[in-house]
């Protein structure tokens, strides 16, 4: 019985982060759509969805053990700069009037939502010192 209520926590947790996924993959899409029609530059977030796990993924698979190493550390210093990097990116190109500055809002908003759903994946419990996703 314990075994079948871990399971449904289990799948609770993945139908929560399915769900804000959703969400902000929903804002995204507004923000390509709603403000000004067929302008797609705001889906170049998607690169860094994509691009900021790979580092840690890559370090934790190459490093024996949990302890943390430099090259750990590194590969959260590259995470760290690509997640600043989406959020910079809307941004800019609001300011050189590419986008407006409500998909700017939009896709920010996306982003935050996309991370925090990235991170809390991230660190669900494991004994690994940056959370047992990787």
């Amino acid at each position: 019985m314990a075994a079948m209520k871990g399971n449904n926590a289990q799948l609770i947790r993945l139908v929560i982060c399915a769900f804000l996924t959703c969400l902000g993959m929903t804002f995204l899409i507004l923000a390509c759509a709603v403000p000004t029609p067929k302008i797609f530059y705001p889906f170049f977030v998607l690169l860094f969805y994509v691009l900021s796990v790979l580092p840690v993924f890559i370090s934790k698979r190459t490093t024996p053990g949990t302890e943390t190493n430099p090259k750990t550390e590194f590969a959260l210093f590259l995470t760290a700069g690509m997640v600043l990097s989406a959020f910079a990116l809307p941004i800019v190109l609001a300011h050189s009037a590419v986008i407006g500055w409500t998909a700017c809002t939009l896709t920010l908003i996306g982003n935050v939502i996309n991370y925090s759903t990235m991170f809390g994946y991230a660190m669900r419990e494991g004994d690994a010192p940056y959370g047992g996703m990787f």
